[in-house]
């Protein structure tokens, strides 16, 4: 017995592609990584001190602020700049409020508790999205408080 058309192997393929396309086409330029995702690795990254891990989604240059000071870097250099601000503040604790997001991208802010205790560090990161990917382009730190987070 030969199965209907639509039961076929090349027709059941064609519909899969079909669908594959169509699903595509509707989500059209949304990052593939959902932005709490993204948020988390700088978050998770800075709470353990590893500046590969803040900078996973550095791709060309990112911009690097510390207490007033920085620049545009490239990855490698700001691998180094995170790695002396780690050894100068080890971090105890960090986080984030909830990101704030606009069409091309995202911004967060929160605290950096460092070691040594004192009053919190204000972080702010800021996303973007290029060719459908999420892009890390800037992390300020300074010693003002300009968001209020939940915890201490």
């Amino acid at each position: 017995m030969t199965p209907p058309a639509y039961m076929r192997p090349a027709t059941l393929a064609s519909r899969a592609a079909a669908l594959l396309l169509l699903a595509t086409f509707l989500v059209g330029g949304a990052p593939a990584v959902p932005q709490d995702d993204v948020l988390q690795r700088v978050a998770d990254g800075l709470e353990s001190a590893d500046p590969d891990a803040v900078l996973t989604d550095a791709t060309g240059r990112v911009e690097i602020v510390l207490f007033g000071q920085g620049g545009m870097f490239r990855r490698a250099q700001a691998e180094h700049v995170l790695r002396d601000f780690f050894r100068r503040y080890p971090p105890s604790r960090v986080a984030f409020s909830e990101p704030s997001s606009s069409d091309d991208g995202q911004s967060a802010t929160g605290r950096y508790w460092p070691q040594s205790g004192g009053a919190p560090l204000s972080v702010r990161v800021l996303h973007r999205v290029v060719d459908e990917e999420w892009e890390l382009s800037s992390i300020r730190i300074d010693q003002r408080s300009v968001v209020r987070t939940g915890g201490r």
